[in-house]
């Protein structure tokens, strides 16, 4: 029998930063890394929903009932708040934890898959590790574990950097001279009005420390005749649309999505080592839309296809006055305007184009 743990707390992943990065992909959990939390912790024993959670069974066994009742009651206040989706599967496995350590003791989180909030909660059964300390990841979940979403899309930004050349009415304008109101040449609806911008400024410090968030260059002609036009940089994550019978063959759809990232051959495409640093540009327009830049056809923002915690107040606080449906979840903004390739259909795409 095991004695009974101080409590049962949750915080959220906005709570936490990975080697000083706040918002990071979970994917930044590896063994080596740096995390904090910051604010106060949740505490969800004592409650009628989790009169489940007994001493019987283990550590794994308690982490088990625990997040159970945590995801059954954090998805009940999300409901009460507005958010319709159902909440009926919860996964608990033990590759969903990590254990973080300050070097004499040790903390074991759990990650909760909330799909409805695009990010894992992170349970603590016991006391909680000491706020505001940097402390070192010694167990990261196991290779290939990612958090389930409700929504297409990576978790990283999605966005253009300065220098990007977009098609507008009145000929090719740098992203970065472009401002809420005006309008830019679509593939598929003619010309659309930008609806918000929002930039993030990515450090040299931050670039090292994550590697993944470096821009993404695609060569000029990379992805055939004059696409793109000169060199285009954008952030990992950010899709160009593949064109062609392999698509058709493969999906029914002649055109797709493909994340710049899932397109690196270090030839053509590659990631930009010489960046000091960077900053992303979204643009968003009534729907998920296709543009033009350098000549290339490429996505603009969806919020369901990147973490909101990743936009800085003001500029989330704009996007919510421009789409207050979005405070309850991104899905609200609307579906991808083609379908969205993952990594190994990327890859499927790329062997036989």
């Amino acid at each position: 029998m095991m004695t009974r743990p101080e409590g049962t707390f949750v915080i959220s992943w906005s709570q936490t930063e990975i080697d000083g990065l706040g918002g990071a992909p979970v994917s930044a959990l590896e063994c080596g890394a740096t995390w904090r939390w910051s604010g106060d912790a949740v505490r969800i024993d004592g409650a009628s929903d989790l009169a489940d959670i007994s001493d019987t069974g283990g550590d794994d066994a308690l982490r088990r009932r625990a997040a159970a009742g945590a995801r059954k009651l954090i998805g009940r206040a999300l409901i009460q708040e507005g958010v319709r989706t159902p909440f009926t599967q919860v996964n608990t496995d033990l590759d969903r934890c990590f254990s973080i350590s300050d070097g004499q003791r040790t903390w074991v989180a759990t990650l909760i898959d909330m799909p409805e909030i695009a990010r894992p909660l992170m349970m603590f059964t016991g006391d909680m590790p000491p706020v505001d300390r940097a402390l070192v990841i010694t167990e990261e979940p196991e290779a290939g574990w990612r958090p389930q979403v409700l929504r297409d899309g990576a978790e990283g930004v999605v966005c253009f950097t300065p220098g990007t050349r977009l098609a507008t009415p009145d000929g090719p304008r740098l992203v970065e001279e472009l401002v809420a109101g005006d309008r830019v040449v679509t593939k598929d609806s003619g010309t659309e009005e930008v609806l918000w911008i929002g930039q993030r400024h990515v450090s040299g410090a931050r670039l090292y420390a994550m590697p993944d968030l470096r821009p993404v260059r695609i060569r000029s002609g990379a992805l055939g005749l004059d696409r793109p036009e000169g060199d285009l940089v954008v952030s990992p994550d950010h899709r160009m649309l593949v064109e062609g019978p392999a698509a058709l063959a493969l999906w029914g759809e002649r055109e797709v999505l493909v994340a710049a990232r899932d397109l690196i051959d270090d030839h053509k495409v590659m990631r930009d080592l010489g960046a000091k640093s960077v900053t992303y540009i979204h643009l968003m327009l009534p729907r998920h839309g296709i543009l033009f830049a350098n000549g290339m056809e490429t996505e603009s923002f969806h919020p369901a296809a990147t973490s909101l915690d990743a936009i800085a107040g003001d500029q989330l606080d704009r996007l919510f006055d421009v789409m207050p449906d979005l405070r309850v979840t991104p899905s609200a903004y609307g579906p991808m305007s083609r379908r969205v390739l993952g990594r190994a259909e990327a890859a499927l795409i790329r062997r036989v184009t």
